[in-house]
């Protein structure tokens, strides 16, 4: 019983792999942080792209005649794949430029046409309804007056992290700009005559 009493004073007074058990705890903790100061300005970097991206595209077309031709506009997408660089928006991603049309002889506010290039899924649609119907999810201060016109720019980007973990495996981004025409309503479809080519 005596030599049973000092091995347990001897266990309890031993340091040893107190650090290394320690440090397993921390460890994933640790992990953790490390793989977030690696992703956090990724993901940072992604989202002022991305607005960066809608707001220049919308900038771009607001800034066009009557027609917008499909030439333009696929010029229009190979800005905006420069805008996006590093990222590849067009092969992670989707670019939809929408205009709404409030024409005093028409049936009201429509979605008059649509661009699109990039992935053309279920996940990477417009939300602002079908073009020829009224727009959904348009802020109503937005809501052009007669004869005047919206051009709206959407952009969805699939965030992948580098370290895929069960606490973050990516997401689909999203992100949205307005803006009015420059000079004249663009009422005629670009792709009328040509269709729009992705860069």
């Amino acid at each position: 019983a005596h030599r049973l009493r000092a091995l347990l004073r001897r266990f309890r007074g031993d340091g040893h792999g107190v650090a290394a058990i320690e440090f397993a705890l921390i460890l994933p903790i640790l992990i953790i942080l490390t793989l977030g100061c690696f992703e956090v300005p990724r993901y940072v970097l992604l989202w002022q792209r991305l607005e960066r991206a809608a707001s220049g595209v919308s900038d771009l077309v607001a800034q066009a005649d009557e027609p917008l031709t499909a030439n333009q506009m696929t010029d229009i997408f190979s800005a905006a794949k420069i805008m996006m660089q590093p990222y590849a928006i067009f092969t992670d991603g989707t670019i939809i430029v929408t205009s709404i049309n409030n024409p005093s002889k028409g049936a009201g506010v429509q979605n008059t046409w649509r661009a699109q290039c990039g992935i053309n899924n279920a996940s990477n649609q417009s939300q602002l309804g079908s073009v020829g119907g009224t727009p959904t999810n348009l802020p109503s201060q937005l809501n052009p007056a007669t004869d005047n016109e919206v051009l709206v720019t959407e952009i969805y980007y699939q965030f992948t992290p580098v370290f895929r973990t069960f606490i973050y495996k990516g997401s689909n981004l999203y992100a949205v700009a307005y803006t009015r025409p420059r000079n004249h309503n663009l009422m005629t479809p670009p792709d009328k005559t040509t269709s729009v080519r992705c860069p």
